[in-house]
């Protein structure tokens, strides 16, 4: 599995992304109380919703705001990912953690092309 990482303050909750159109999936559904799942027909996305933040130290130290979550999207196609980040109703307040050393807010990570493991 590939993942990357969304960083955001308190507005930024499993119920957001649940709230999603979450348009070109053939089905949604919750996993737990904090994993949801957006399926594809070329694959799925499991979003990982974690308030525990102890892991994250180094990189929060760099975030101009105080963060409160971590939603690890886990997939199997970049190019789903690419579309829910450019989503209208993706949250915007954030900032993306690609798990190769780039921790940027999301429309720079946007603007760099989304660089993420394919």
């Amino acid at each position: 599995m590939k993942w990357i990482s969304i960083i955001g303050d308190r507005n930024l909750t499993i119920a957001s992304i649940q709230r999603m159109m979450h348009s070109g999936a053939v089905r949604t559904y919750n996993v737990s109380d904090d994993r949801f799942c957006a399926e594809y027909p070329d694959g799925h996305i499991f979003f990982d919703y974690n308030t525990d933040l102890s892991d994250w130290q180094d990189t929060l130290e760099k975030l101009p705001f105080q963060a409160a979550a971590v939603i690890m999207l886990v997939y199997q196609n970049a190019a789903n990912v690419r579309h829910v980040l450019t989503q209208p109703d993706f949250p915007k307040n954030v900032y993306v953690d690609n798990d190769f050393g780039m921790l940027l807010p999301l429309q720079e990570y946007v603007e760099t092309g989304m660089p993420m493991e394919e």
